[in-house]
């Protein structure tokens, strides 16, 4: 762990989160890093407006200030941690829950990845090649069950039980190597803010928008 999130503070966070009053509607720390992982990778900035609801649900009312404010502390540190990690690029130290090689030891992880995905804006198949996309995602929906899922929906024949376990080893025997490479990808294709103007620029020696008669520079434009 980070030394800026420790895991002490982790088991603080977990404390908060997975009490039995909160945890049907807050999101474990698997999913929580993964959604991190990918709200850190996105195309544009994503504020924590957007992600800690997800977190934490939408109806989330803390008991008190102090709590606030140390669970909202925390949840930043972890977020931090996760970029330091991803910008590092010198691997990635997962949270995972379950036994390791557990058939469904990703499952959150990539489940909280995806959520992240999502809250993209703009989304990532619309500001790159819709295919790139697909390949870039494609271990997360593997391993979250969402591609079983939609192969199911769409009637396709199911794939022998040995195969499927071997397409979830592969994915994710390289998804440090994913999640770094998708990090990689969108700093290298990152999208600026842009300021966009309402109305054309009003020169200062046009007349006024107020409607004055006067010169901009003469009357608003002061």
């Amino acid at each position: 762990m980070d030394a800026n999130f420790t895991d002490d503070d982790l088991d603080r966070l977990e404390r908060y989160l997975q009490a039995p009053e909160r945890m049907e509607h807050t999101l474990p720390a698997d999913a929580i890093q993964g959604l991190l992982a990918a709200v850190v990778s996105a195309p544009r900035p994503i504020m924590p407006s957007a992600w800690l609801p997800l977190v934490l649900g939408e109806e989330h009312e803390f008991p008190n200030d102090i709590q606030a404010e140390e669970v909202t502390r925390l949840l930043m540190r972890f977020h931090d941690a996760t970029a330091q990690q991803l910008n590092a690029a010198e691997g990635f130290d997962f949270i995972l829950y379950g036994e390791e090689g557990d058939e469904f030891e990703f499952e959150a992880w990539c489940e909280g990845y995806l959520m992240g995905v999502e809250l993209a804006d703009p989304p990532w198949d619309e500001v790159a090649d819709e295919d790139e996309v697909e390949d870039m995602l494609f271990p997360f929906f593997v391993l979250s069950g969402r591609w079983k899922e939609a192969m199911e929906e769409a009637g396709e024949p199911a794939m022998p039980e040995s195969e499927e376990r071997e397409l979830a080893e592969e994915q994710a025997e390289g998804l440090a190597d994913t999640v770094l490479s998708n990090r990689r990808y969108w700093f290298e294709h990152n999208i600026p803010d842009t300021v966009r103007r309402e109305s054309p620029k009003v020169g200062r020696n046009d007349p006024c928008p107020c409607g004055s008669g006067k010169k901009y520079k003469n009357c608003h434009g002061e």
